[in-house]
């Protein structure tokens, strides 16, 4: 009975039956978070979908039948979590059906009519660009002016709108498609990251939120509030040195490449950060995910890298990276004097002049 319940859990169930369904359409439930889609066919006004959810909740995209559908109302975003969803009713489309099941649904219903007045002046914003680029054709400074001040403060109210439903909503899986899909593109990384860490339940466990983090850090944990668990690397002259050595100190551990471009973009920022703060309890230990260490050790003396260097030369098998699950690199994350992680995916190159780093040491060490 507890294996089978468990598995139940594990599974999406989704049933719909509306008027404008029609016999033998193929209906496709596509996530693009993980680039899967599955299909069925429409009996009866009626399809279902039974497929396993690993990984948490997710975005999906349904859609019945072959084209552009969203006129139709037969295709729509969808948040879905493993558990049981019910669309039916005598509605033309998707998004004005009566959607019931589990606590999900009643929270994914309950998010579109909390932020409607949001979701509405989002979806204006081409038309709006669009009055733009028309009125600076025709050189009319007045109407760009005007049309430019309203699209900000029509964003400016969006954005407010949706971070106060995520801070009163960091437990629901809806708002991991509050802050991917709608503000994303609105805010900055940090901003982004400060979100994910806060979540908790459902929205820390999505795919949604591991999909942003390891686009954000490199990174598929949820690293901070957690103990950094050790390991050992050699140094340049072979010494093994370990994270544990450093318990006491702020440490920045650092995972790079000799090859990898996006990481030596943050090199400047790094011995900017460690010649200010080198001698206020805080040090770098970087890991390089190199094989050729002459490669390693040329490109550290060329940038003067200053503090301690590690590599085991297993390239992307590095085992310090497997076990923080790094998928990409830059990846970072801060540990504070206990062994416990307080921060991560400071990247100066997302954020030119952001200083996400310098202003995080600034408060812990000044």
């Amino acid at each position: 009975m507890g294996t089978l319940g468990v598995f139940a859990q594990e599974r999406l169930e989704l049933t719909a039956n509306l008027p404008d369904l029609k016999e033998n359409t193929v209906v496709y439930l596509w996530n693009p978070i993980d680039a899967t889609t599955d299909s069925t066919y429409v009996k009866n006004n009626s399809f279902s979908f039974s497929k396993p959810m690993n990984g948490g909740g997710s975005i999906f995209i349904l859609q019945a039948g072959i084209g552009d559908q969203l006129a139709s109302g037969l295709a729509t975003f969808i948040y879905l979590e493993p558990g049981k969803i019910n669309i039916s009713g005598n509605a033309k489309g998707f998004d004005t059906a009566n959607m019931k099941g589990d606590a999900f649904v009643k929270e994914w219903v309950e998010m579109k009519r909390i932020l409607g007045p949001a979701l509405d002046d989002l979806s204006k914003m081409d038309s709006v660009d669009a009055i733009i680029a028309e009125a600076s054709k025709l050189g009319d400074e007045d109407a760009v002016k005007s049309e430019t001040a309203r699209k900000t403060m029509m964003v400016e109210k969006a954005v407010a709108s949706c971070k106060k439903y995520l801070d009163e909503h960091l437990n629901v899986g809806a708002s991991t498609y509050v802050l991917n899909a709608l503000l994303s593109p609105l805010l900055k990384d940090d901003e982004e990251l400060a979100y994910l860490n806060k979540f908790t339940g459902n929205a820390k466990n999505s795919q949604i939120t591991t999909k942003m983090l390891s686009n954000l850090t490199g990174m598929t944990t949820n690293w901070v509030g957690k103990q950094a668990p050790d390991f050992i690397q050699p140094d340049v002259n072979g010494k093994t040195v370990s994270l544990g050595d450093f318990k006491g100190k702020y440490v920045l551990v650092d995972f790079w490449a000799s090859w990898c471009t996006p990481c030596l973009s943050e090199l400047d920022e790094l011995k900017s950060v460690y010649a200010k703060y080198k001698d206020k309890n805080f040090t770098i230990l970087s890991v390089s995910l190199d094989k050729d260490k002459e490669k390693w050790l040329k490109m550290i003396d060329q940038e003067q890298l200053l503090w301690p260097q590690l590599s085991d030369l297993k390239a992307d098998q590095n085992e310090a990276a497997r076990i923080f699950k790094v998928l990409g690199i830059p990846a970072n994350f801060l540990v504070d004097p206990s062994g416990k992680i307080i921060g991560a995916g400071y990247r100066e190159s997302n954020n030119p002049g952001a200083k996400m780093l310098d202003k995080t040491l600034s408060k812990l060490l000044n």
